[in-house]
């Protein structure tokens, strides 16, 4: 994650500081919750709990989360410009290949981003949908820069994502991403986003997703209006498929890599846990991660990347012909208030 530089002159606690236009304030310690607006004000219905879906959620394995967050952790380092940063391209790379059904390309050269793309239907228009983080470590001292919560465990969930995703049809094609030199001002995903060729419907991105150790469930939606339709969508499955996390809005103001998505005005989404604790330091190890937590909010994510995606019901022959975008009233309270 990267630090806005506001945040160097505040406390360590949080590695990206309150604000922005949609930002809640949080009073006497209680948060505002995020609410899916009921169907009446948006104009749309509702989500729909889909057993599909379900038994998709499912297969997310806590013990990969782990396996490759304690990989990644081990090359001591993943700075950007590192051995250990190189060296953690190349397993992540290797990690993709390995997945029946990816078309992985690695983006040699300076930046090293890695994409590897599950194509949609055969009749699929040319849109995609896009999971993320960045793999690039940063430490206050940069040779031991295991960055477990910062950012592998991210870079674990949208590997997980990738297996379990590739096991099943959709309608759009999906992209699963590991980013580059985020943490030195987001130089991979600007680059990605500045080039995409077709039309991105979502960008979801973790980072800074994976910490919980009070066990309170807190997790915040980054968003802006353009991606309101995918933050109301996330509240809506969270109670759907029973993810249970207490979900804030806007508590967090990181300059991620969402922030390359919206800038070129793509509905960009990150998901941020309610601290950041070790991050940025040499304690920021696996046994730092909340596994649970993490799985939980694999689950949600897949959720929603599922049915934006158009999630094909194999066993039943069906098909989302469109994905359902939510569409907020922003006139009104964000927490369905009136």
């Amino acid at each position: 994650m990267e630090r806005n530089s506001a945040h160097r002159k505040q406390t360590r606690r949080h590695a990206c500081s309150p604000g922005g236009p949609l930002y809640v304030l949080l009073l006497a310690g209680v948060a505002v919750l995020l609410v899916a607006a009921p169907a009446a004000a948006t104009g749309t219905p509702g989500g729909e709990y889909d057993p599909g879906i379900a038994a998709m959620l499912a297969e997310i394995d806590e013990s990969e989360l782990r396996d490759t967050t304690y990989d990644l952790q081990n090359f001591s380092t993943r700075a950007y410009g590192t051995d250990g940063n190189r060296e953690a391209g190349a397993y992540l790379s290797a990690r993709l290949a390995a997945i029946p059904g990816l078309e992985v390309e690695s983006m040699d050269g300076e930046l090293n981003n890695i994409v590897a793309t599950l194509p949609g239907s055969a009749d699929a228009s040319d849109e995609v949908v896009v999971v993320g983080a960045h793999y690039d470590s940063t430490s206050t001292d940069l040779t031991r820069a295991p960055g477990a919560t910062d950012n592998g465990c991210g870079v674990a969930i949208v590997l997980e994502l990738a297996r379990v995703m590739s096991e099943h049809s959709f309608n759009r094609t999906v992209q699963f991403a590991f980013w580059n030199a985020e943490e030195v001002g987001r130089l991979g995903s600007i680059d990605h986003a500045a080039r995409a060729a077709t039309p991105i419907v979502l960008y979801l991105n973790y980072d800074s997703a994976c910490y919980d150790p009070l066990n309170r469930s807190v997790l915040d939606i980054v968003y802006d209006e353009r991606s309101a339709g995918i933050a109301a969508l996330m509240a809506d499955h969270n109670t759907l498929y029973s993810t249970n996390f207490t979900l804030t809005e806007n508590v967090h103001t990181c300059t991620s890599d969402h922030v390359s998505f919206r800038e070129r005005g793509y509905p960009a989404v990150t998901t941020h846990c309610e601290e950041h604790g070790p991050a940025h330091s040499p304690d920021d190890t696996v046994d730092q991660v909340s596994l649970g937590y993490a799985k939980r909010n694999a689950q949600l994510g897949l959720s929603v990347l599922a049915e934006v995606a158009g999630f094909r019901d194999e066993e039943a022959g069906a098909a989302i012909p469109k994905a359902p975008m939510v569409v907020w009233d922003l006139s009104g309270r964000l927490d369905g208030a009136d």
